[in-house]
C-alpha cells in the first residue's frame, strides 16, 4: 500500500525542522506527541482510545513511569490486540544515536523479552529499530544485536507497505504479525525468557538444597522440599513487587551487606507477613487463618554464599529479567516445569535433584498455552456472567481440581477483573462505585480490595502436589497487585494487611479419592507407610467446601483444566476406581476419571470444560464416558486442533463444553487452524453420535454428505468375506511347540529350521508374513515360519491360512497397503485378513482394488474421525462394515495389472527400469481410484474433496 498522506506530511515536517528536532531541548514527550503517535495512528492503532472501549480491551496502554533498576521506566507503548500484547514501543528522543546507542537497544530488548513478546520496536521517528527479542540481552550486547530490521524517516514513505504489512493493527489482527516473527526466529541464539528463567530456578534450588541439607541434618526429605520452594517463592515475590514499585527498590540487594544473611532475611520476612497477609510469608497461628503457620524456616541456617549467589542474580546487570513486565502466567509455565523435579535426599543426607516418576512417563511436563486457557474460560466464565450484575456474579464458584501451577485459575480471575472494571464502568452511578479507584493518569481501575474480594469469592482450586498449591497461590497474590504501587496500597490499607489468605479457596488434595478409600481399602492403608499414606493425600471435597456443597443447588458453577491424562495406579488405586467411577473401561485413562469427578463436583446446569486427549471421541475404550456425555448432558462445543497444542507432545488433543444435567441438542465444532485462526464449521446431532458409537468432529456437511452417497444402496464388506485379525507369535527356541499365553513359536531363522527340522518343522509351519512385508499389491517374505493350531490361546481356522486371501495392514494412511495371497500363507496380528468361503478369486481381487483405493482411506478416515497422527489404527468392525457395491469388470483387469507391473518392478535392476514401472504403477493407480470414483458416484467436486484430503 502507498504511504498515507499524513506519513509523507510527518516526513516533510521533520526534513524541513532536522536542526532543532535534533537538539538536545527537544524531549521526548514532544517527539511522541508530535511525530510518533500520529506514525502509529496511520499503522491503524487507536493510541487515544478514541473508541472508548475499557481499560481490558485498549488498542495501546502508555505505560505508567515507575523506577525500575533505580533509574529505568516502563514500556512507552504497550501495543495489543483484544487485550493481549503483541510488541513493546520504546521511544527516545532524536538526538539520540539509535543506530550505535547499545543502552536504548538493550532497554527495549530487556522489556520485550521479559514479556516473551518475539518483537518489539525502538524508534524516535528520525530511526525506526525491529529487534528480535527472543535472544536473551546481555550487558555488553551492542546496538546492532538481535537488530533484524532499521529504517530511517527517509525510507518510510518508500517502505511503508513492508512496515505496514507487519507491524500495522490489522497485519497484526490478521496473523501477519506472527507470521514474520516465527520466519525470522533464529535457530540459534534465541532463549527465551522462561527457558531462561527455568535454568536460573532450577540452579537455585540445587544450590539451596544441597547446602540446607548439609547445615541442617535433621530435616526430612518432605521438610527440605518445602524450605527450598518457599525461600525461592518469598525472593521471587518480593523482588518482582521491587520493579512493580511496591517494595522498595533494591531491598533485597540491601540485605547481602556483611555477614548473617538469612537472619537479615527473616526480619524481611517477618516484615512481609505483617504487610501482605499471604500464606508465603504466615508465621504465627493467628485468628480466621486457616492454614497451619510456617514453624520451620526461620529456624534454618542457610550459607551467606548460596544466598548472594540467588539475589544477585536477582538485579541487573547480572539479571536481564525486568520484573515489572514478567507475567503471571509466565511464571505459572516456568514454575510448571521447575515442579516436574523433587528433591531426594541420599543416605548421607545429601540433596540430589531428580525428575518426578510421573513426569519422566508422560515424558515432560506440558503446560497449557495461554490461548487454550482462554478460549476454556470465555466459553465457560464468559457464558455464565452473560446478562448478570455484579452481586450475581460474586456468587459464581469457578474451580480447576487439577490446578497445577494455576494457569486456568489465573485465566478465570482475569477475566472476572477486566468484567467487574467493564460492568462498572458503564454502569457508573452519579456517585462512583466504592469498588473504584482512579489510576495515575486518571482511568478507572478496581481498588485492591474489589480485587481481593473477587479471588476469595470465585475462585478454587485443588492439587495433590503441595509445591503446586503453592505456586497458584503465589501467582493469584502477584496478579491482585497488579498494577499497585506503594503509595497506593498505603492509601488504601492503613489499617490492614495488603493480600488475602488462600488457604480456604486452594487446596492439597487427591480431587480423585474421597474418605471411602478409608473404609474400602482399610487393610491396605494399614500396610502402607507414612510416606505413602501422604502421598495418596484423600481430599473430602464436600468438607473442605463446605459453603459451597451446601448450596440449595450444590456444587460449582463451573469446573474447568487440563486434567493428567496417563493413568499409572497401584492395584488398591485401580480397584477403588473401578468401584467408584463407572466410567472406568479397559486401559482407561486419568481424565476419563477426572471428567466423572466433575459431574460430581459440577452443580446442575453448571459448566464443565476441559483440554483432554481426543480419545474420547471415537475409541471403544471410552464408550461409557462418550454416550454419558451424548445422552445426559447437553454437550455444547467441541473444539478440535490441525496442530499439536502442547510443544513435544505427540498426542492428538480436544476440548470439550459441557452443561450438566441439560436437554441433549445439536453442538457445534471450532477447528483451531493455528492458535490464531479459529472458525466454527460444523455440528452434530447427539443422536447420530450415539448411533454411530462415536464423535465424528473434523466431518462438514459435504464430508457427511459424501459419506452418506459411498454408503447408499451398498452392503457391508463382512456379509461378503470373512474376516479375521492374524496371529500373535511369540519367539522361541525352536524346540517344541510352547503352549503359552495366546502365542505359538516360530523358527528363528533358515539356519535353525534347517537345523531343529527333525523337530518343528511340519503341516502347521508356514511362511510368515508381518504387516512390514505388506506394500500396495504386492509383499515380500519375512524370511521366518510360523505354526498355527488348536493349541492356540485364539485359535484360527484353518481356511485363514489355507484358503486365497487379502491381507490388509491395520495402520490408516493415505491410501491402504495391502495384498493378494493365493498360497497358504500365516499373517500376522499386525493385519486384517480376509477370505471367502466360497474361494470366490475374482471376488477378492475386485475387493483388494476397491479397498486400496483413494476412496476406502478417505471413507475410514472421515467416517471414524481417526486423525491419530502418531497410531491411527482402524478397527475390524470397521473394515466389516465397509461399503461395498457391485465393481464393473474393467477393475479387476486393473488390479491384476497393478499386482504383474508390482511383481516386475520389485526385480527390475537399472534406474530407468525402475523409473518405467514406477510411471506405469502411478498411472494404474490413478484409474482404479477413478473407476472406484464413479462406481460410487461421486462427483467431479467430490472427488476433488476426497483426493485433497488424501494428497
Amino acid at each position: 500500500m502507498p504511504a498515507p498522506q499524513k506519513i509523507i506530511d510527518l516526513v516533510e515536517h521533520f526534513e524541513r525542522d532536522k536542526e532543532s528536532l535534533l537538539s538536545a531541548g527537544y524531549n521526548e514527550t514532544r517527539v511522541r506527541r508530535e511525530f510518533i503517535d500520529p506514525f502509529f495512528r496511520a499503522l491503524g492503532w487507536d493510541i487515544e482510545n478514541a473508541e472508548g472501549v475499557s481499560e481490558a480491551y485498549k488498542d495501546v496502554i502508555h505505560e505508567d513511569a515507575i523506577r525500575i533498576g533505580g533509574a529505568h521506566k516502563a514500556p512507552d507503548y504497550c501495543m495489543r490486540i483484544e487485550g493481549i500484547r503483541k510488541f513493546f514501543v520504546e521511544a527516545k528522543k532524536p538526538s539520540v544515536n539509535l543506530k550505535d546507542d547499545a543502552g536504548p537497544a538493550i532497554q527495549v530488548r530487556r522489556y520485550a523479552w521479559s514479556a516473551k513478546l518475539p518483537l518489539s520496536l525502538l524508534t524516535d521517528f528520525q530511526e525506526l529499530a525491529i529487534y528480535d527479542c527472543r535472544i536473551r540481552p546481555l550487558k555488553n550486547d551492542n546496538a546492532a544485536k538481535a537488530r533484524i530490521l532499521y529504517f530511517t524517516y527517509k525510507e518510510y514513505i518508500q517502505k511503508w507497505d513492508e512496515i505496514a504489512s507487519i507491524f500495522s493493527r490489522e497485519a497484526v489482527q490478521k496473523g501477519s504479525f506472527d507470521a514474520y516473527a516465527e520466519k525470522t526466529k533464529q535457530k540459534k541464539g534465541s532463549e527465551e525468557v522462561d527457558e531462561a528463567f527455568l535454568k536460573e530456578i532450577e540452579k537455585w534450588r540445587e544450590l539451596l538444597a544441597k547446602n540446607i541439607a548439609v547445615q541442617n541434618p535433621t530435616l526430612s526429605q518432605r521438610e527440605l522440599n518445602y524450605a527450598v520452594q518457599v525461600t525461592i517463592d518469598r525472593l521471587v515475590f518480593l523482588r518482582i513487587c521491587e520493579d512493580r514499585g511496591i517494595e522498595r527498590y533494591s531491598g533485597l540487594l540491601g540485605e547481602m551487606n556483611g555477614p548473617n544473611i538469612y537472619g537479615r532475611l527473616k526480619h524481611h520476612f517477618r516484615s512481609a507477613d505483617d504487610r501482605y497477609n499471604s500464606g508465603l510469608f504466615h508465621f504465627e497461628n493467628e485468628k480466621d487463618q486457616s492454614d497451619s503457620p510456617d514453624t520451620l524456616t526461620l529456624s534454618l541456617t542457610i550459607d551467606d554464599a548460596v544466598l548472594k549467589e540467588i539475589i544477585s542474580h536477582l538485579y541487573y546487570p547480572e539479571s536481564p529479567y525486568e520484573f515489572s513486565v514478567v507475567s503471571a502466567d509466565i511464571l505459572g509455565q516456568v514454575y510448571e516445569q521447575f515442579l516436574g523435579k523433587v528433591i531426594r535426599l541420599t543416605d548421607g543426607h545429601h540433596a540430589k535433584i531428580e525428575e518426578k516418576p510421573e513426569v519422566r512417563k508422560a515424558g515432560g511436563v506440558y503446560y497449557t498455552p495461554t490461548y487454550i486457557v482462554q478460549y476454556i474460560v470465555k466459553n465457560t466464565v464468559g457464558k455464565l456472567v452473560e446478562g448478570k450484575t455484579h452481586k450475581e456474579v460474586a456468587n459464581l464458584k469457578i474451580c480447576d481440581p487439577a490446578c497445577g501451577s494455576g494457569s486456568f485459575l489465573l485465566g478465570a480471575y482475569q477475566f472476572l477483573l477486566d468484567w467487574h472494571l467493564k460492568f462498572y464502568t458503564e454502569n457508573m452511578p452519579k456517585k462512583p462505585w466504592k469498588e473504584l479507584c482512579k489510576g495515575p493518569k486518571g482511568d478507572w481501575k478496581l481498588t485492591t480490595a474489589e480485587r481481593k474480594r473477587i479471588l476469595l469469592s470465585n475462585i478454587y482450586g485443588v492439587d495433590i502436589d503441595a509445591q503446586a498449591v503453592e505456586v497458584t497461590k503465589l501467582s493469584l497474590l502477584l496478579k491482585v497487585l497488579e498494577g499497585e504501587t506503594e503509595q497506593s496500597l498505603q492509601t488504601t490499607f492503613l489499617h490492614e494487611r495488603v493480600l488475602p489468605n488462600l488457604g480456604s479457596n486452594i487446596k492439597c488434595g487427591n480431587s480423585l479419592i474421597g474418605s471411602d478409600f478409608e473404609n474400602e481399602q482399610q487393610q491396605a492403608l494399614f500396610e502402607l507407610n507414612d510416606e505413602e499414606k501422604y502421598k495418596i493425600n484423600i481430599f473430602d471435597w464436600e468438607s473442605a467446601f463446605t459453603e459451597i456443597f451446601a448450596r440449595k443447588n450444590p456444587g460449582f458453577d463451573a469446573v474447568i483444566g487440563n486434567p493428567p491424562y496417563l493413568f499409572s495406579a497401584t492395584q488398591e488405586y485401580q480397584a477403588y476406581f473401578s468401584k467408584t467411577y463407572h466410567f472406568c473401561q479397559y486401559q482407561t485413562d486419568f481424565y476419563s476419571v477426572f471428567i466423572e469427578r466433575a459431574f460430581h463436583l459440577c452443580r446442575t446446569r453448571g459448566l464443565i470444560s476441559y483440554i483432554v486427549s481426543d480419545s474420547w471421541l471415537n475409541s471403544e475404550n471410552f464408550s461409557k464416558l462418550r454416550d454419558h456425555l451424548l445422552t445426559k448432558h447437553a454437550l455444547k462445543l467441541i473444539a478440535i486442533f490441525d496442530y499439536p497444542v502442547f510443544r513435544r507432545a505427540t498426542i492428538e488433543n480436544s476440548i470439550f463444553v459441557v452443561i450438566k444435567d441439560d436437554k441433549p441438542s445439536i453442538f457445534a465444532v471450532d477447528h483451531f487452524a493455528s492458535p490464531n485462526s479459529i472458525k466454527t464449521d460444523n455440528s452434530i446431532d447427539p443422536k447420530n453420535a450415539v448411533k454411530d458409537g462415536m464423535i465424528n468432529p473434523r466431518s462438514s456437511h459435504k464430508v457427511i454428505d459424501i459419506l452418506k452417497k459411498i454408503e447408499k444402496g451398498s452392503i457391508a464388506l463382512g456379509t461378503l468375506v470373512r474376516l479375521n485379525r492374524g496371529i500373535h507369535a511369540y519367539r522361541t527356541d525352536g524346540y517344541g511347540k510352547t503352549k503359552f499365553g495366546s502365542g505359538f513359536q516360530t523358527t528363528k531363522d533358515k539356519e535353525q529350521e534347517s537345523y531343529h527340522a527333525d523337530r518343528v518343522i511340519d503341516s502347521t509351519y508356514l511362511p510368515e508374513i508381518k504387516g512390514k512385508n505388506v506394500f500396495r499389491y504386492c509383499s515380500v517374505p519375512s524370511g521366518k515360519y510360523l505354526s498355527y493350531g488348536d493349541w492356540l490361546a485364539e485359535p484360527r481356522q484353518s481356511a485363514f491360512f489355507m484358503k486365497p486371501k487379502i491381507a490388509i495392514r491395520k495402520i490408516l494412511s493415505a491410501k491402504l497397503c495391502g495384498s493378494f495371497f493365493e498360497k497358504p500363507t500365516a499373517l500376522d496380528q499386525s493385519l486384517y485378513v480376509l477370505i471367502s468361503p466360497e474361494e470366490d478369486v475374482n471376488l477378492l481381487i475386485n475387493l483388494l482394488g476397491i479397498l486400496l483405493s483413494r476412496l476406502a482411506a478417505w471413507y475410514l478416515q472421515n467416517k471414524y474421525a481417526i486423525f491419530d497422527t502418531l497410531y491411527p489404527w482402524y478397527t475390524k468392525k470397521q473394515l466389516s462394515d465397509f461399503p461395498i457395491k457391485k465393481p464393473p469388470s474393467l477393475l479387476k483387469k486393473y488390479v491384476e495389472n497393478m499386482m504383474l507391473l508390482q511383481q516386475q518392478a520389485g526385480g527390475s535392476k537399472t534406474p530407468h527400469e525402475q523409473e518405467s514401472f514406477k510411471r506405469q504403477i502411478e498411472a494404474t493407480d490413478h484409474q482404479i481410484d477413478q473407476l472406484v470414483f464413479e462406481l460410487y458416484g461421486l462427483s467431479k467436486e467430490e472427488q476433488d474433496i476426497v483426493r485433497k484430503t488424501t494428497s
